[in-house]
């Protein structure tokens, strides 16, 4: 449940990173006393033809942060459907800074305010300014978000006079391949992820992009990642252990969630960030055969019981992850049962360390609303987050982890995501 919360939130977010609800109004210290027209075409670049209903958005030069939702002060479910419901609001009243383009390519925003703007437009599997954003930069405007938009963007600037721009799309790279089991089968629903390679040499993975065309695999386990700028990716995927579920009537509809089993195979057979080799792909390049293959043998089970040292009570609350010891990058995590014991299933062989989060002993007796207790859990006790090293040859099971109080006044590190 506290990962379906973190799901649902984080569409929440994502909605408003769409065109049209990015960014705030433009930041300026009095109100705005000229408003005009900004009209224009776009253009296909590879085709000559119209980008039809493409999005066009003006980016303020000097934009205000997005309001995100402040989860602080949840207390109940009913807190909760109030804060996406506001946020919803707001990302449907939008700014007036955006338009979707026609059939012949062209639009309109009929009252943009005087001011300093970056023209964006966004067509699936076309080149845009934002696509190479994390959904967070783009919600912020955070790290140089700004200064690469204005990199890559036409600059225009509103006062009095009806102000025409056209844009022109390029269209990007795209990487394909196909999803399968290692006995031939397909994986069908599987979600195909991009990751980009940064300067830094550490790999951006944004699965809320929505300027990136969606890529789940079809009923043969095909998938294509599209709208893609020159540069060094990798894909990865993972189990489709968690499913929704929908069946007839109402109340049908379910969330099986069990990240815990949710193994995560990268391009080239690997399990591990640290093994990937990065696929180079040009301008325009389609890039085929990046097949990813899920093992059926050799996988393990790892489970055990978390306690607390003092007197070996089983604790009915908390995260627990399975990292990597050399890098510390959490590979997968699930939470703590009420009885204390925890289980992951498919597991390869290989050195890992078991990893707690935000453990703790709740009231059994009580029945606290799961929203709050996830966004904010209310322990009777808390404890000291733990490590232990394991080597995985085959199931490991039996396992206990032995918890120590923690002290007074001391926070424990937010839940894993």
């Amino acid at each position: 449940m506290r990962r379906l919360l973190f799901i649902l939130s984080s569409a929440a977010l994502v909605f408003s990173s769409l065109p049209g609800a990015s960014q705030e109004e433009p930041a300026t210290q009095t109100a705005p006393t000229a408003y005009t027209t900004v009209s224009g075409h776009v253009l296909c670049g590879d085709t000559g033809q119209p980008a039809r209903f493409a999005a066009v958005q003006l980016i303020p030069e000097k934009p205000q942060p997005s309001q995100t939702p402040d989860f602080t002060n949840v207390k109940d479910s009913k807190g909760m459907a109030n804060l996406i419901a506001r946020s919803m609001s707001q990302t449907l009243k939008g700014t007036g800074l955006s338009a979707v383009s026609a059939m012949d390519g062209s639009f309109e925003m009929a009252k943009v305010p005087a001011g300093t703007y970056y023209v964006v437009a966004q067509l699936s599997g076309y080149l845009s300014p934002l696509s190479a954003l994390s959904t967070g930069d783009r919600m912020t405007g955070g790290g140089d978000a700004i200064s690469r938009i204005k990199a890559l963007a036409e600059k225009i600037v509103v006062q009095d006079a009806p102000v025409r721009v056209d844009v022109r799309l390029e269209r990007g790279g795209s990487i394909n391949g196909v999803v399968r089991y290692d006995d031939g089968s397909p994986a069908a629903g599987v979600d195909a992820v991009r990751m980009v390679l940064q300067e830094d040499g550490k790999w951006m993975v944004d699965n809320f992009n929505p300027l990136v065309s969606p890529a789940k695999t079809d009923d043969r386990g095909h998938y294509r990642i599209s709208g893609l700028a020159k540069g060094k990716y990798a894909v990865k995927a993972e189990l489709p252990t968690n499913q929704m579920i929908s069946g007839l009537g109402p109340g049908s509809f379910n969330m099986h969630s069990n990240f815990g089993d949710a193994l995560v195979v990268y391009s080239g057979g690997v399990f591990r960030e640290k093994e990937i080799k990065p696929i180079e792909v040009g301008l325009g390049e389609d890039v085929e055969g990046i097949n990813i293959v899920f093992p059926i043998d050799n996988l393990h089970v790892v489970s055990g019981t978390v306690v607390a040292k003092a007197d070996s009570h089983p604790i009915n609350a908390g995260s627990i992850s399975l990292t990597d010891p050399e890098t510390k990058a959490s590979l997968r995590h699930t939470k703590i049962e009420e009885d204390g014991s925890f289980q992951f299933n498919y597991v390869p062989e290989g050195q890992y360390a078991l990893s707690t989060g935000r453990v703790g002993d709740t009231d059994k007796s009580a029945t606290p609303d799961a929203y709050a207790q996830m966004m904010n859990p209310k322990f009777l006790k808390s404890y000291k987050d733990l490590t232990m090293p394991i080597d995985v040859k085959g199931d490991l099971t039996g396992l206990t982890l032995q918890m120590v109080d923690q002290p007074a006044g001391a926070s424990a590190k937010p839940p894993t995501p």
